[in-house]
């Protein structure tokens, strides 16, 4: 027993002089324990053990990349200091590490499973902690993992104490936590001034980094992260649709974005239906909002079924980010589109440069033509909203109208904007043509 202290002692004093007292600025250190140490040790012997390790460290430093470092923190436990400030990044080179050494290793003539616990530690304090710091909090976190937990591989933030909360380090842990939260803004019918529904915007609630955008955890999604993100949306539209209704506002819609990840799944147009059936809400009050690239050959069967599905059983579809993408007149057509969102790159200073108001009229006379709909998103002016309305534009989304907001304001904007009941502004001296 005292050997096995003094190497823990001398392993640990290692990672000290190695890693000295460098700031871990845009590092996250990665623990990784041999739980079945002790059988193991028993069958294979002090040898065998180390020959063991030795495959281990060696399948470790193949796996990682070469700016990341392997080192021995304590016996059975392997340390690797990520250089990389994203949490999913980490835990997906955590997942490849632990997939990597739990594969059957031979020793000795016998072949032997390891099982690997690990621990990440996020560095968020200012100013940042050492990286021995890190060690440290991350080897009582091990000591002190549940039962349950063996096996797995969890994030924490840095805490002296080594008791820090789990940080969800996916957007699928933030949708089962109920970190994903929901931000409505309104859609303004130009005809009537009336508000008639909202589109659902994600937003992460995170415990330590605060409020994300989508820009900044979109882009590291995977399949797993899309569907429960939008699984997660989907309630609090619904959710939303009906606080509204109780509320006595007169809201028709509410919009949800979509990605091809979801439409490609089986399954998806069965949870949609079945959730809207069982919150009682119509179907024609969903609006599923697209891309505009649905509609093109390269788009999967599985997508093209699920779109049309969706439109058959009554939902309608909104073509996001219209006039960048390439959908064909065929796609309009085909799926029953409801509407399209004219894209903000085309809306601003649409009300006085030349170039942007043609392509304005020439989708909304495309538009009228194909008797669909049409929504101005990115309205950020009230002589945009304007100019707009006066050439034909359906619907307005924008700053002009409102910012994004969380469900608990919509009341309060809807009484305001029902009190105050804008007429339409005026152009600064400007006509449309």
């Amino acid at each position: 027993m005292n050997s096995i202290i003094w190497l823990k002692e001398r392993c640990l004093g290692r990672v000290a002089r190695i890693f000295g007292r460098q700031p871990a600025r845009d590092r996250i250190v990665l623990l990784l324990r041999l739980e079945n140490l002790s059988p193991l040790a028993d069958h294979l012997g002090q040898a065998g053990v180390a020959h063991l390790f030795a495959q281990l460290s060696m399948r470790m430093i193949d796996t990682v990349r070469p700016q990341d470092f392997v080192q021995n923190a304590a016996p059975g436990v392997f340390t690797i200091l990520l250089r990389t400030r994203s949490e999913v990044e980490a835990l997906r080179i955590a997942e490849r590490l632990q997939q990597t050494c739990q594969a059957e290793c031979p020793v000795n003539g016998i072949t032997v499973k390891p099982v690997l616990t690990g621990v990440l530690v996020q560095n968020l304090d200012k100013p940042p902690r050492h990286v021995a710091q890190l060690v440290r909090c991350g080897m009582r976190h091990l000591n002190d993992n549940p039962v349950e937990q063996l096996g797995r591989i969890k994030l924490v933030a840095y805490d002296r104490n080594g008791c820090g909360d789990l940080i969800p380090a996916t957007v699928k842990d933030a949708a089962i936590k109920g970190q994903i939260q929901a931000y409505f803004q309104p859609q303004v019918c130009c005809d009537t001034g009336d508000v008639t529904g909202f589109e659902a915007l994600a937003r992460w609630n995170h415990p330590v980094r605060g409020l994300l955008g989508p820009q900044d955890f979109i882009p590291s999604m995977n399949k797993a992260d899309h569907n429960a993100l939008t699984h997660a949306m989907l309630l609090q539209c619904l959710l939303a649709l009906q606080l509204w209704d109780a509320q006595g506002w007169n809201i028709k819609n509410v919009s949800l974005n979509v990605e091809q990840s979801d439409l490609s799944d089986p399954a998806f147009v069965d949870m949609v239906l079945w959730e809207l059936d069982r919150h009682e809400i119509s179907r024609d009050r969903l609006i599923i909002e697209v891309l505009e690239s649905i509609g093109p050959m390269n788009s999967s069967d599985q997508i093209r079924s699920n779109v049309m599905r969706l439109s058959q059983a009554g939902c309608l579809l909104d073509l996001d980010d219209f006039g960048i993408g390439y959908a064909g007149l065929g796609s309009l057509h085909h799926f029953g589109v409801n509407r399209i969102k004219i894209d903000r790159g085309f809306v601003t200073d649409c009300h006085r440069d030349p170039r942007q108001r043609r392509m304005v009229l020439a989708i909304l006379a495309m538009a009228e033509r194909l008797e669909i709909k049409t929504l101005a998103e990115g309205v950020e002016t009230s002589d945009e909203h304007s100019y707009l309305a006066q050439i034909g534009c359906g619907f307005v989304q924008g700053y002009a109208v409102a910012r994004p907001m969380p469900l608990d304001e919509t009341g309060a904007f809807m009484s305001k904007f029902l009190d105050a009941r804008p007429t339409l502004p005026k152009l600064s001296g400007r006509r449309a043509s």
